[in-house]
C-alpha cells in the first residue's frame, strides 16, 4: 500500500504500481551470480539506480562480498529515505539521495541495476540516462534492467538501438505485477567505441 500510495503521487519517478517481486530482483541478479561464482572474481562495484523500496536492492546485498562496493541513488527523498534506514550501517553500501544525471562518481561500475520508468520519461531524458549509464561502465560492465510487458517493447528509438547493440541475453517474469522482461546488456569498451563510431548521432 505504501508503494501505491507513491505512485499515485508521483507516476513519473516511480512507475510501478507494486515494488518489485523477489522473483524479478532474483532473476535481475543472475548475471552477478554469475561472475561472483568465479573464484579469481575481482572486488567489484555495483551501481544500482531507482532503488525505490528495495526490492532488487536486497537481492544485490544479499550476494555483496567485504571487498565489493554498491552505490544507490535514489531521487525519491520517502525512497531514499527508506533504502537508507536498511543498509545505513552496512560499510561496502553507500546511499545517495541524488538524480543519476547529477550523479559524478570518481570511478566506473562492473554492474548497472535500475528500475527506471523509461516509459513515463520524455525521449531526451531517457536518452541521456542512458548515455549516463554507459560513460559510467567499466572496460567490461552489465546493465540489467526490466521493462513492463503492458508497455510496447520500446518508446525511445535511442533506448532500443543500445538494447539491440548490446544485448546478452532475455528473460520473460511472469511473476510480477505486471510481468515484466530483463534485458541484460554486456558492454564492452571496444565495441562502445566502435557503437559511437558509427551512430555518433543516434536520437
Amino acid at each position: 500500500m505504501e508503494h501505491l500510495l507513491y505512485f499515485l503521487k508521483d507516476l513519473k519517478r516511480v512507475g510501478a504500481v507494486a515494488p518489485s517481486s523477489k522473483f524479478l530482483a532474483k532473476d535481475l541478479v543472475v548475471q552477478l551470480q554469475n561472475k561472483l561464482a568465479d573464484t579469481d572474481c575481482k572486488p567489484l562495484n555495483i551501481l544500482e539506480v531507482g532503488a525505490g523500496t528495495g526490492s532488487l536492492t536486497k537481492q544485490i546485498a544479499k550476494h555483496l562480498r567485504p571487498q565489493d562496493s554498491l552505490d544507490i541513488v535514489e531521487i525519491h527523498k520517502k525512497f531514499y529515505q527508506i533504502i537508507g534506514s536498511k543498509y545505513r550501517l552496512n560499510d561496502n553500501i553507500r546511499i545517495h539521495h541524488a538524480d543519476i544525471l547529477n550523479f559524478h562518481p570518481q570511478k566506473n561500475y562492473d554492474f548497472i541495476f535500475s528500475s527506471l520508468p523509461y516509459e513515463n520519461m520524455p525521449e531526451e531524458i531517457t536518452k541521456q540516462i542512458w548515455e549516463k549509464k554507459l560513460s559510467l561502465c567499466s572496460q567490461r560492465a552489465y546493465i540489467s534492467y526490466f521493462k513492463y510487458l503492458k508497455f510496447g517493447d520500446f518508446k525511445s528509438d535511442f533506448e532500443e538501438n543500445i538494447v539491440n547493440t548490446y544485448k546478452h541475453d532475455k528473460k520473460l517474469v511472469f511473476l510480477n505485477i505486471p510481468p515484466a522482461k530483463i534485458y541484460t546488456l554486456e558492454i564492452k569498451q571496444r565495441d562502445k567505441e566502435q557503437a559511437a563510431i558509427k551512430s555518433p548521432n543516434v536520437a
